[in-house]
C-alpha cells in the first residue's frame, strides 16, 4: 500500500487531492470536465510512445517468432519515454493493445504486455511497429484493466488480459460502429471515423493548469484519465478524447431527473482522490499504481514523485 506522508505532496493521493473540476462541456451523449491543477510543478521530461517512434528512438518489435501478448521495446534516445496502458501499435504480425504502462529510461529494452485488437491476420507488415493514430475504446481498456489487477492479485503477472473477451469487445467496436475489417481489425473504426472524431475532440475549450478529464454520459461515470502535467495532456489529449467520443461501447442511460450531474461528478472525483491506491514495483522505471474499488478499477505510473498517469474506469 502506500505509505508516503498523505500531507506530503510526494505522494499519489496528495497529488489527487490538488484537483479541481472544470466547467463542463456537452458532446453529443457525453459530459467531459476538465480536470485542473492550480501549480503544475516540473515537467517530468518523458516522450510518449507517439512522440519517441516519430523521433525514431523507440523500437517496439515481436518477441522472438511472435507472442501474441508480450512485444519488446528499445529505448535508443537520451530520455525516459512512457509507453501508456491503452496505446495502440500498428504493424508487424498483427496489430496490438499496451495492457500496462512502462517507462523504458535512456538504453532500456523492457517486455511490453498488450493484446491482439486483430483476430484475422498473424504475418508481418514491416520490421517495426507504428503507433496508432489514437488510443482503443475506454470500455476495451476497463475489463483489460480489471483483468491486469486481478491476474497481479494472483501472481500471474501482468500480460493476462483474457484475449478471447479483448476479440469480443473490438468485434462489438465494429459492429456497432458499422466498419467492415477483413482482419477484425479495431485500427479499421479509427481509420473510419478517427478524423471526425478527433475534429470533434478539439473543440472542446482548454483550461489553464488542465490536466485531463472526468467523462460521464447520461449521468453515468464512465471514466477519469490524467497526466501529470498540462504539457503531457496537450499531447496525449488528440489520442485520448477522440477515443470516448467514438466509444459506443458505453450502455448510456437517460440521467434521472433527480440528480445534479455536476454533483454527481464531484462525488466520483471525490471517491477516486479517496479510494486506496497501491504502489509495486513497475515493468520499467518507476512505480505502477494500482486503484481497485468495487466498481472502479485504474492503473497509472508514479516516477520520480510525480503522477505521470492515471485512468479510473467503471467496470
Amino acid at each position: 500500500m502506500e505509505t508516503n506522508n498523505p500531507s506530503s505532496t510526494s505522494s499519489p493521493k496528495a497529488w489527487l487531492k490538488r484537483l479541481n473540476l472544470g466547467e463542463p462541456q456537452e458532446l453529443d451523449a457525453y459530459t467531459i470536465y476538465p480536470l485542473c491543477v492550480g501549480e503544475a510543478g516540473p515537467d517530468p521530461n518523458l516522450l510518449l510512445t507517439h512522440q519517441a517512434i516519430g523521433a525514431q528512438v523507440l523500437e517496439i518489435l515481436e518477441k522472438g517468432e511472435g507472442e501474441v501478448q508480450e512485444l519488446e521495446a528499445l529505448n535508443k534516445g537520451d530520455k525516459p519515454v512512457v509507453i501508456l496502458e491503452g496505446d495502440t501499435l500498428i504493424g508487424c504480425k498483427q496489430n496490438r493493445v499496451v495492457a500496462r504502462s512502462v517507462i523504458l529510461g535512456r538504453g532500456g529494452k523492457v517486455p511490453i504486455p498488450v493484446g491482439c485488437m486483430e483476430q484475422g491476420r498473424w504475418d508481418r507488415t514491416g520490421g517495426r511497429f507504428g503507433s496508432g493514430k489514437m488510443r482503443i475504446s475506454p470500455s476495451v481498456r476497463s475489463a483489460s484493466t480489471r483483468e491486469i489487477l486481478e491476474a497481479k492479485k494472483r501472481g500471474q503477472g501482468r500480460t493476462s488480459v483474457d484475449q478471447s473477451r479483448l476479440w469480443a469487445d473490438v468485434q462489438l467496436c465494429l459492429e456497432t460502429c458499422d466498419v467492415s475489417s477483413p482482419s477484425s481489425d479495431f485500427n479499421a473504426t479509427v481509420l473510419e471515423f478517427g478524423d471526425e472524431a478527433l475534429d470533434l475532440s478539439r473543440t472542446l475549450k482548454k483550461h489553464p493548469g488542465q490536466v485531463g478529464v472526468l467523462v460521464t454520459a447520461g449521468g453515468s461515470f464512465l471514466g477519469l484519465e490524467l497526466a501529470g502535467h498540462p504539457d503531457t495532456w496537450n499531447e496525449l489529449a488528440d489520442r485520448t478524447l477522440p477515443a470516448f467520443l467514438m466509444d459506443r461501447g458505453w450502455a448510456a442511460e437517460d440521467p434521472s431527473p433527480d440528480k445534479d450531474p455536476g454533483t454527481e461528478a464531484s462525488a466520483w472525483l471525490s471517491r477516486i482522490q479517496n479510494t486506496p491506491i497501491t504502489l509495486t514495483p513497475g515493468l520499467g522505471q518507476g512505480k505502477d499504481i494500482d486503484v481497485e474499488d468495487g466498481d472502479l478499477a485504474g492503473s497509472g505510473l508514479w516516477y520520480e514523485d510525480q503522477l505521470v498517469h492515471l485512468a479510473v474506469f467503471a467496470q
